[in-house]
């Protein structure tokens, strides 16, 4: 938990100075791996943003997937409900308080809950029983073009990549196909690469540049 709050907390202020005036934090899947947020999807609506926890799950191998979303509590204040699946099936549930000022806001602590409705966490955990494609079985076609391993034969033939730049060109085919899945409804698809010298990486394998975020 102490890895996802931080970055939606970020998403929240951004909230705060959209253009459009609309605060809302929209409902968020956040992916944790290798112990680190490596991307989020983001949309208007809590159904598509869970719809996309299949594609996550296959395409980015979590060790847990996280959704984020605003809460009104009992009392009338603002929160933020974080639900967390992991990849060994532990769910959790906590919920952050938070006030508003203009653009300013001021976030409490995560407490853990108890949920009354576990449908979220069913959600995330049947995405997370899905198998992830294997990096190691992506090859690079005659253009040197990556491609996954049941792809049709070519005539020349094909050299398999490494398991990192097969990493790549997953996250990357990953990321795209969300970006299309979600731009209609004003999504949004985020990827946050470990280093500048991985995002360029990235980009060379596939990866939509309007995604990338800076490295933490």
């Amino acid at each position: 938990m102490a890895l996802i709050v931080p970055p939606v907390n970020d998403l929240k202020r951004r909230s705060l100075a959209r253009p459009d005036h609309e605060t809302t934090l929209f409902p968020t899947l956040v992916v944790l791996r290798d112990d680190r947020v490596v991307a989020a999807v983001t949309t208007p609506r809590l159904e598509a943003t869970l719809s996309c926890a299949a594609t996550v799950a296959v395409g980015m191998a979590p060790q847990m997937l996280a959704l984020a979303a605003q809460v009104t509590l009992p009392d009338g204040s603002d929160a933020i409900a974080y639900t967390t699946m992991t990849d060994d099936h532990r769910a959790a549930l906590a919920v952050q308080p938070y006030s508003t000022e203009g653009e300013d806001v001021a976030f409490g602590t995560p407490e853990r809950g108890d949920p009354e409705d576990r449908s979220i966490m069913d959600q995330l955990a049947a995405a997370l029983n899905l198998a992830p494609l294997d990096p190691t079985t992506v090859a690079a076609g005659p253009a040197q073009e990556p491609q996954p391993d049941d792809a049709p034969p070519s005539q020349s033939s094909r050299e398999r990549i490494s398991p990192e730049r097969g990493r790549m060109v997953i996250d990357s085919g990953t990321c795209a196909s969300l970006q299309r899945s979600v731009a209609g409804i004003g999504g949004t698809v985020l990827f946050v690469p470990a280093s500048q010298d991985h995002a360029r990486a990235l980009l060379d394998h596939g990866m939509p540049t309007q995604v990338l975020v800076a490295p933490r």
